[in-house]
């Protein structure tokens, strides 16, 4: 046992072997774990109005919504979507104003900016402004090719090929605290249960058909049904199934810290044989073999109902896809005591106790993310309490509820209200604001150009940014381009 000042100047703040081993928990957890609603990103006429896309999508990008709405009159005989992107960037743990305070430095004695000390107030104030378990996340959509064929009669087909792209992680704060407190001699034991993480690449094969059904139903005008085959081809995958961990420390009996900790967690990766090569800028081919493979299902009403009000209702993404190609785990448990924390031996033990057993894994299987949508909409100029405007307005709400929360999705439901406004009929304006699914309270806001061939879209779900940029935490761009005939 070392004497009292050995074990103090351990703990101490500037000590480096304490930081050395705070950093290898950290770091550890991190890499460990490595191995907000999704979906719309790509309907970006919607994304302009909060996604509000459930009742007004007409052609491709009905695809992955609701493929009844393949069946709706549409000027459009011929539909093509081309390379349409979208991504969503968040963080609950640190906004702009957190960014901007802390992180930026102070003028220096020469005019440079230099780090700012913080003092035990300013780390409790940076504490405070944090969520407890906080979400931080990626994920983006490309629509590589689309295609929708609409016929009065017959009805609407098409095909469309989408990519799935993700990363979510669930950190609690304690793990902030910890990196800012370090582990006083008093003792203080940090809770690190709910760490998550989650990654994801997948792509959809989607074969959708929708038509008019050829009875009629009361109250109202026209009744519409649709369905979607997907062949599903999974590149990559990782995902914390549990993660149960306490680490820090306590007074011994002789009045000495003692560094404690345990941990249980269990994590899945799978990738397929390119990805290596893809990391080395090798990669060439676009249609490799898939490291999981599954189905999907999409169901889908849409109406209209004799007062020009038009209703939608479907379920997507039913279905999984099972991961078989390339599977590793890694497991840990285990408990952790430390009285002297100069010990190397003691270091490697504790590394060992939170990096676990990696191991090759059984094939496993991942839900996609299952989604009811529920939406109504109404164009100014076919309900009679808006024919006063001037140009066409469009009016929609959207409910979206999640069934699950794998690939991203959340089982908050979303609420969100959006319009379109044509005063120029090439030009429209789109607005709209969405709460719940995972995020904070969103404005959004886009605009197109409707040629008579083809039509661009911009939107973005943070325009409110621009009115509050102090609680900026959340970045979202979508771009599309469509060929009409």
């Amino acid at each position: 046992m070392k004497t009292l000042h050995s074990v103090s100047l351990a703990f101490s703040l500037h000590n480096r072997r304490v930081r050395g081993i705070l950093c290898s928990v950290l770091s550890t957890v991190v890499l460990t774990g490595a191995y907000a609603q999704v979906g719309d990103r790509t309907k970006v006429r919607a994304v302009g109005m909060a996604r509000t896309v459930n009742a007004n999508t007409l052609g491709v990008d009905a695809f992955g919504v609701n493929p009844a709405n393949l069946g709706l009159p549409s000027n459009r005989t011929i539909d093509i979507g081309i390379a349409n992107v979208g991504f969503h960037v968040k963080s609950e743990l640190i906004n702009y104003e957190i960014y901007q305070k802390y992180f930026t430095g102070v003028p220096g004695a020469n005019g440079e900016r230099v780090a700012m000390e913080l003092t035990d107030q300013d780390k409790e104030d940076l504490m405070a402004m944090m969520a407890d378990d906080g979400e931080t996340r990626f994920d983006g959509e490309l629509n590589l090719f689309s295609l929708a064929l609409c016929h009065p009669v017959v009805g609407g087909l098409g095909v469309s090929i989408n990519e799935h792209v993700g990363v979510r992680n669930f950190l609690t704060k304690n793990y902030f605290r910890m990196a800012l407190f370090l582990l006083p001699q008093e003792g203080a034991l940090y809770d690190l249960s709910g760490t998550s993480f989650e990654g994801w690449w997948w792509r959809d094969y989607n074969f959708s058909y929708g038509r008019k059904l050829p009875f009629t139903i009361p109250f109202f005008k026209e009744t519409y049904f649709g369905f979607s085959v997907k062949f599903i081809r999974g590149y990559g995958y990782f995902g914390t199934d549990y993660y149960r961990s306490k680490f820090g420390t306590e007074l011994g009996p002789n009045g000495l810290p003692t560094i404690k900790g345990s941990s249980e967690f269990l994590v899945r990766r799978t990738g397929a044989d390119f990805l290596p090569d893809l990391a080395d800028g090798e990669f060439s081919n676009p249609f490799p073999d898939p490291a999981g493979k599954g189905r999907g299902l999409d169901f889908g009403l849409a109406a209209e109902l004799n007062n020009g009000i038009h209703l939608s209702a479907g379920v997507v993404n039913i279905g999984s896809i099972t991961w078989e190609e390339n599977v590793r785990e890694t497991e840990g448990a285990g408990e952790i005591s430390i009285s002297n924390p100069l010990d190397m031996a003691g270091r490697d033990s504790l590394e060992q106790a939170f990096s676990g057993i990696d191991r090759v894994g059984a094939p496993f299987t991942t839900n996609l993310p299952t989604q009811l949508r529920f939406g109504a909409s109404m164009w100014s100029d076919e309900v009679a309490f808006l024919q006063w405007l001037p140009g066409r307005m469009m009016l929609a709400f959207d409910y979206t509820q999640g069934l699950n929360s794998s690939l991203g999705n959340s089982t908050t439901p979303r609420l969100s209200v959006g319009t379109e406004y044509r005063l120029i009929p090439l030009l429209p304006l789109r607005t709209g604001i969405a709460v719940g699914g995972g995020d904070k309270f969103r404005w959004a806001a886009g605009l197109g150009l409707d040629l008579y061939v083809l039509t661009l879209d911009f939107g973005t779900e943070n325009i409110g940014v621009l009115f509050s940029p102090d609680s900026f935490s959340m970045f979202e761009f979508s771009f599309a381009m469509r060929i009409k005939v």
